[in-house]
């Protein structure tokens, strides 16, 4: 099934099957992405109902589960995205230096400032008594890296982008865009769906200038796109609901 390949390889949930699915498998569980996303964002959106903990300490609570139901597997691609932009001034350089398991001072710099980033906007909308919102940050997130797999070519030949870009189609994203936005509508109306256009300008735009320096885009930065996507959402999310 493949809402349940989508969820084998967006989250750490012990589901079967695993053994029999193939890379082009998860790949053509795209649609589903952001099904898997708005789950995620009801399961984080339930600790806020535990009348336990002051804001902070459930912002703190949260963004460790938002770490561990997803494996870390998406921070990684964004420290590592970090390094290869910063630490390579060659096509070939950049990839090298992306490719290696070591994370260097600008992917830590990242990962510190991302977390950071997160936790203070988590505790905003828990003050602002807003967490019925949280669950559209990681299904716009994931939608995003729907659309970075089809809509960028993959940066090297038989590698995880150049599967994904093969096994992805455009109906794909469409399901998965139709799906993200319907949600979006209703859940937040008219801010719900101006978070997803604006997040998808600003990533769009932040992978064209990625797809030019790397001449394409790889599995790290498909994670990476998902970790700048739910920051993003997180910042807009709260003046786009107080202004509109």
């Amino acid at each position: 099934m493949k809402l349940f390949s989508a969820l084998r390889f967006l989250t750490i949930l012990p589901l079967p099957g695993s053994s029999e699915e193939t890379l082009e498998d998860i790949a053509r569980s795209s649609p589903y992405y952001p099904v898997v996303g708005i789950f995620i964002g009801i399961l984080l959106s339930l600790i806020a109902l535990i009348p336990l903990w002051s804001p902070y300490a459930s912002a703190v609570l949260i963004l460790a589960l938002w770490v561990i139901i997803t494996g870390g597997l998406h921070l990684d691609g964004a420290a590592d995205l970090a390094d290869g932009w910063a630490g390579g001034r060659t096509r070939e350089n950049r990839l090298r230096v992306m490719s290696d398991s070591r994370i260097g001072a600008f992917g830590v710099i990242a990962l510190v400032v991302l977390l950071l980033v997160k936790l203070m906007m988590i505790a905003e909308l828990l003050i602002s008594e807003m967490v019925f919102l949280l669950p559209l940050v990681p299904m716009t997130a994931r939608l995003m890296a729907v659309a970075a797999i089809r809509l960028f070519p993959p940066a090297r030949s038989g590698g995880m982008g150049s599967v994904f870009k093969s096994s992805c189609r455009t109906s794909h994203l469409f399901s998965a865009a139709l799906f993200t936005l319907l949600l979006a509508w209703l859940i937040a109306g008219l801010p719900g769906l101006l978070l997803v256009i604006l997040t998808g300008l600003i990533i769009l735009t932040g992978c064209l200038r990625v797809s030019r320096k790397l001449g394409g885009l790889t599995g790290d930065v498909y994670g990476a796109v998902i970790e700048y996507s739910e920051v993003i959402t997180l910042v807009l999310i709260i003046p786009l609901w107080e202004v509109i």
